[in-house]
């Protein structure tokens, strides 16, 4: 190749290096997502910071969507064990609690519904994002119906 041929070759490459170089070359870490059951809608919120995605506070939900998103969380395994289901069952027979409203079918869809009309969508996410943030919500949620007891 000629002296020539391989200098329009470099400055051909240029641009394209040149708008590489300027993208973020990082990977996102999940090591703050392992432990405690305390703030971790806070850690799955930190999760989404920068994505264009804001997860609601579970403790703005109200009951009939928490009783749903229990459901989703049981039937999708994101919670472990009986006291979920145990949980499930006391929640939806409490008194009052409205099984028929689109707030609980939201819920079992895994859709945060704050009543403003602005729903945060689980069943949306994808890949281990979707893991580790269901997890965490599903745990905030687990641990919000409790208090509704």
């Amino acid at each position: 190749m000629k002296k020539t041929n391989r200098f329009l070759a470099l400055v051909a490459t240029l641009p394209l290096a040149a708008a590489l170089s300027g993208a973020p070359a990082h990977a996102q870490g999940f090591g703050g997502l392992t432990g405690g059951s305390s703030g971790e809608l806070g850690k799955a919120a930190g999760l989404l910071s920068g994505s264009g995605l804001n997860v609601p506070s579970v403790s703005s939900l109200a009951p009939s969507n928490v009783t749903g998103l229990l459901s989703y969380c049981v039937q999708n395994n994101y919670l472990q064990g009986n006291s979920p289901t145990t949980l499930l069952s006391s929640l939806k027979q409490k008194a009052g609690l409205d099984t028929s409203s689109t707030q609980y079918t939201n819920g079992q869809n895994g859709i945060l519904d704050t009543g403003n009309g602005n729903t945060f969508s689980l069943s949306s996410l994808t890949g281990n994002l979707k893991q580790k943030v269901s997890t965490k919500v599903c745990n905030a949620v687990l641990k919000q119906g409790k208090s509704l007891l």
